[in-house]
């Protein structure tokens, strides 16, 4: 018993120590700060969107140009973009969030430590 609850509190305290690599809209970013979101004008001449603008894009893939990152999460329907230290892959400052079934645009920015 004491081995099974001891198991639980390293579990949890490990999960707590590891950084969020990237935020999600609308759910807590403990490691990140809201600092824009840029919902769409509604315009009358624009068709409605599909529900999945990237249907052949690979869940969560990563693709780069030189320090500028983009992933795709198709199950969250989020697009992520941001801009990295050279020879890094992890977000440096700034990531920018489209989501796709709302067409709201978010900026976030890393919390200072």
């Amino acid at each position: 018993m004491k081995r099974a609850a001891l198991l639980l509190i390293l579990a949890s305290a490990a999960s707590v120590a590891q950084a969020q690599l990237l935020p999600v809209p609308g759910s807590q970013n403990p490691d990140w700060v809201l600092e824009k979101a840029d919902a769409p004008k509604p315009s009358p001449s624009v068709l409605p969107l599909s529900s999945n603008r990237m249907p052949n894009a690979a869940q969560k893939s990563i693709t780069s140009s030189g320090n500028r990152h983009y992933c795709w999460d198709a199950q969250q329907q989020v697009a992520y973009e941001w801009v990295s230290q050279p020879g890094q892959v992890a977000p440096d400052q700034r990531v920018t969030v489209h989501q796709q079934r709302t067409g709201t645009a978010y900026v976030y920015r890393r919390r200072a430590r």
